[in-house]
């Protein structure tokens, strides 16, 4: 057989000699060449030289190759391996790629490390960054050839005889120079981690929002070699779920010291200051102290390398196990504010462990059962989670009639929203209870002390007494209120009217492994009958959108079908069936959403945000400012507060729609006549504090102080 054997220098000469193997099909003839490059690039690197800032190549490497002949991709995705047996500055990739005889020209594309490819043509090449890496010890490198990615820019022949190749950078590397002080001196790292703020624009348009600019550390990343210059751009692929964090774990713990620790992370070059964004910096010891720092969000471009210096002289040190429901206070929704802490609750009780008479009644009278709030489990898990790395999935527990769980380091000022099951055993499917952990960065006594007093509309105002609407400054599951064009107040999470599960803002979901998935696709929504639209199926199927229909007037509880009375609708879940009347208040009932201490608002709160207490357009509306994604309304009459427009679940298919307008639940039932529930609706041009909505919808809630 004829070979050809080429040897391309990056930045040198070509040498070569030929010989062919040629082939033949119905297309074209072509000749397969065995092809060895010989490269010393100082653009290329796999792992650092000793110095910090020049690069190697090192053993086992192989770079992949696409060669286009003409119009016609004969080489795809062809291996080409690193031949020297230590790190080199140079050294010789050898492998066989594929051209067509004749060709008027040729193009060779080529990307570091391999893999395996669905790419044709050399436009989808895929790449996946992992966020924990791991790095051998301190001031090592060697494990940076793992997460890097290079590109090489294309090279054209008009005979098959390529010239140099000379690879870029697709990512950058943060290094972290740590010394230790005080009584973080001598202590052993076990991991160094990033963190960035979520910071997506939100695009307003003709009634939808959209966000863009999403910042993401880590993840799947597709690259179009054929791109010319941009072709080491990465491509997110994500969609909406948004990784921003990554760090290194050591495999030999380093030791804190005066002399800096170097930790290297490789990190998607991005603009991690966008809207005020800020990184967080969080050093963990292998003791388990946890030292946390924030800076100036990073810029940083393809094939930097930023270095971040940071005296750790303090740190949290492990604390004892928190139990949330120590007071005696039970509730389906537990505050959060403590990363690194382990947290437990009673598992014993369903919610608040209070069924009302009224209620018991209605679950008698549209379900034939009898209500109980005693639980007795045997297994936990957790069931999905907002963003990755909030929960430790090995962490979740039941022992003992409690459920244990412990927060990541991840810091709790990005908040987070998850839902923890509790199951009779390890292989059913169905749930006994469920409850939602909210992640915040304040704890329920800094949420009490925010809380805000509005002033209703007069009428109402003298109907209830002064002061009786006293409200949480944020919505149920939100990080906290602001504000402005950055989508990170708006991401809490959505409720259909009655029932105590959240729903997660946004199309995406991460599993307990922190793997994303759609939301609507990982949790098939069904559509309610007499049989799932029913408190016992949706307590056992927390996960599941229960879909409504105009048999159900379009409600998730069939109660007893289609109807617009207390007859066919239960009224009661909330805990205010006749809360279109004046005067009535809710009593918080086994399914609220809403943490101890907090119930689900009455049906007039918001009647103060016009100066109606009704429907108003933009005149006759009490707002500071002008409309951003929501709304400044001025509560009291002086002080605002916000509300966003986070949008909605559809309530006959549970898909996520992202809206400029905002929905928020009450506790009270629409009207005497009324198949819905009341809600507050504002939009840039009116606001309605009692508008009548689908109770199958997905809203947010802001409680009420009980």
């Amino acid at each position: 057989m004829n070979r050809l054997f080429l040897a391309v220098l990056c930045g040198g000469m070509l040498c070569a000699c030929t010989e062919d193997e040629t082939g033949r099909d119905d297309a074209l003839r072509t000749v397969v060449r065995t092809l060895r490059i010989e490269a010393a690039a100082p653009a290329s690197r796999t792992q650092l030289a000793p110095n910090g800032y020049d690069v190697l190549w090192s053993p086992g490497d192989r770079i992949g190759v696409y060669v286009k002949s003409g119009d016609t991709f004969t080489t795809v995705n062809a291996p080409l391996v690193f031949e020297g047996d230590q790190a080199a500055a140079a050294g010789v990739f050898k492998g066989d790629i594929t051209l067509a005889e004749g060709a008027a020209d040729y193009t060779l594309y080529a990307y570091y490390p391999w893999s395996e490819q669905t790419s044709a043509d050399a436009t989808g090449i895929v790449f996946s960054l992992a966020p924990r890496q791991t790095q051998a010890a301190a001031g090592d490198s060697s494990h940076l050839g793992d997460s890097d990615f290079l590109v090489a820019q294309a090279v054209q022949s008009t005979t098959g005889d390529f010239a140099s190749l000379l690879f870029r950078h697709a990512f950058a590397v943060v290094e972290v120079d740590l010394t230790g002080s005080g009584a973080m001196a001598g202590k052993e790292v076990a991991s160094v981690l990033l963190f960035g703020t979520d910071a997506a624009t939100v695009v307003p348009g003709a009634g939808t929002a959209t966000l863009t600019g999403m910042a993401n550390m880590a993840g799947t990343f597709s690259f179009d070699l054929t791109a010319g210059s941009a072709n080491n751009t990465a491509a997110y692929t994500d969609g909406s779920a948004q990784i921003n964090y990554c760090g290194v774990d050591f495999t030999t713990p380093p030791v804190l010291e005066t002399a800096p620790l170097k930790a290297y992370v490789t990190i998607n070059p991005a603009d991690y200051s966008t809207g005020g964004g800020r990184v967080w910096v969080v050093v963990r010891t292998t003791d388990g102290y946890t030292a946390t720092y924030t800076r100036p969000g990073l810029t940083i471009s393809p094939a930097q390398m930023k270095v971040i210096r940071q005296e750790v002289a303090s740190a949290t040190a492990p604390g004892p196990v928190v139990d949330l429901s120590a007071d005696g206070r039970t509730a389906n929704c537990y505050v959060v504010s403590e990363p690194c802490r382990e947290y437990a609750f009673d598992a014993t009780v369903a919610g608040n462990g209070v069924i009302t008479a009224d209620l018991q009644a209605a679950i008698q009278r549209y379900e034939g059962r009898t209500l109980s709030a005693a639980l007795t489990g045997g297994n936990a898990r957790l069931l999905w989670q907002s963003n990755p790395y909030l929960i430790d999935p090995a962490s979740v527990a039941y022992e003992g009639g409690s459920i244990r769980f412990a927060l990541t380091e991840r810091p709790t000022s990005l908040g987070g929203n998850a839902v923890i099951g509790l199951y009779a055993d390890p292989s059913s499917d169905e749930a006994l209870w469920s409850w939602h952990i909210w992640i915040t960065d304040r704890n329920p006594a800094q949420l009490e002390a925010l809380a805000e007093t509005y002033v209703m509309y007069a009428t109402y105002e003298q109907a209830y007494g002064p002061g009786a609407a006293v409200m949480m400054d944020r919505n149920l599951g939100a990080i906290y209120k602001e504000d402005g064009p950055y989508a990170r107040s708006f991401r809490a999470p959505l409720f259909q009217w009655g029932r105590k599960d959240p729903f997660p803002w946004g199309p995406v979901v991460f599993d307990a492994r922190n793997r994303p998935s759609n939301f609507i696709s990982a949790f098939t929504p069904v559509q309610t009958t007499p049989s799932v639209g029913t408190t016992q199926y949706a307590t056992a199927h927390p996960v599941t959108f229960i879909a409504s229909t105009d048999n159900s007037s379009y409600d998730w509880y069939w109660g007893a079908g289609k109807g617009t009375t207390s007859a066919e609708r239960n009224n009661s879940l909330w805990g205010n069936p006749a809360g279109y009347e004046v005067g009535r208040t809710a009593t918080k009932t086994l399914f609220d959403p809403c943490p101890a201490g907090w119930k689900m608002p009455q049906a007039y709160v918001f009647t103060g945000f016009t100066r109606t207490g009704d429907y108003a357009t933009r005149n006759e509306m009490n707002v500071s400012g002008e409309f951003s994604q929501g709304w400044n309304v001025l509560y009291d009459g002086v002080n605002s507060t916000y509300y966003p427009g986070v949008g909605y679940r559809y309530d006959e298919a549970g898909v996520f729609f992202f809206t400029t307008a905002g929905y928020y639940w009450t506790s009270s039932p629409g009207s005497a006549s009324a198949f819905g529930a009341r809600a507050l609706i504002l939009s840039a041009t009116q606001i309605d504090p009692q508008f009548i909505n689908p109770r199958g919808s997905g809203f947010p809630v802001r409680c009420q102080k009980e």
